[in-house]
C-alpha cells in the first residue's frame, strides 16, 4: 500500500519477505488459539499450503511453517503428464463438415509425485460424450481419467480443437449420392 509516497507494508506474514516462493496467506493470534498461520508458497509448478495452529509465539509459528514447506518442497514434485492443447485422441464424426476431430486437453494434466520415485506408467482412460453438432472450438466433449496401479490419480476435460458444423440437407444428399455411385454401400 502506498500513502503520500511512502510504501506501507501491511503484511504480518514475514515469510512473504524471506521465504523463497512464499506469497501469502493469513496470520492470526488470539489468546485462545495462540499464534496461527496458513501460508502458501510456490516453486516451479508446485504450490504448497501449510497450516500451523496454537503456537506460543510468532517466531515458533514461522519456524514450524518453514519446516513444513521445506519438507514438502524436498519430498514432492509436480509431474506434467500432458499439456493443455495437446491432441490426445481423434474421433470420427458422421454428418459433419469434417470426418475426424482432434480432441485436446482443456488444461495441463499434472500429478504430484514423491521425489526420487522414478518413472511411473500411468493409464489414461477417455470417456467421450455423445457428439451433438454443431461444436465450437473449446467445447468440452469428455473426460480423461488417469490411473496409477489401478488408483485414480487425476482427471481432466477433453475438448474439440476446431469448429465443427453439421452438413446441410443438400450436402448430406450429395454425400449419400457419391457413396452410392462409388459403390460404398
Amino acid at each position: 500500500m502506498c500513502f503520500l509516497g511512502f510504501k506501507i507494508n501491511l503484511h504480518t506474514n514475514k515469510l512473504v519477505h524471506f521465504y523463497d516462493g512464499a506469497d501469502g496467506l493469513k496470520t492470526g493470534h488470539t489468546d485462545a488459539a495462540g499464534y496461527c498461520l496458513a501460508a502458501t508458497a510456490k516453486r516451479d509448478d508446485l504450490r504448497l499450503i501449510a497450516v500451523v495452529l496454537g503456537e506460543g509465539d510468532a517466531t515458533t509459528r514461522n519456524n514450524e511453517i518453514m519446516e513444513l514447506l521445506d519438507y514438502g518442497f524436498s519430498n514432492v514434485k509436480m509431474n506434467k503428464l500432458k499439456s493443455n492443447g495437446e491432441v490426445v485422441k481423434q474421433i470420427k464424426v458422421s454428418k459433419a463438415t469434417v470426418e475426424v476431430i482432434d480432441l485436446v486437453l482443456k488444461n495441463d494434466l499434472n500429478v504430484i509425485e514423491e521425489t526420487g520415485s522414478g518413472s511411473r506408467k500411468y493409464q489414461f482412460k477417455y470417456e467421450i460424450n455423445d457428439i451433438v453438432l454443431p461444436l465450437k472450438k473449446g467445447d468440452v466433449v469428455g473426460k480423461v481419467r488417469v490411473y496409477y496401479k489401478g488408483d485414480l490419480v487425476t482427471t481432466g476435460e477433453v475438448c474439440v480443437n476446431e469448429d465443427v458444423e453439421a452438413l446441410s440437407f443438400f450436402e448430406l444428399f450429395y454425400q449419400e449420392f457419391i457413396n452410392l455411385v462409388c459403390g460404398e454401400y
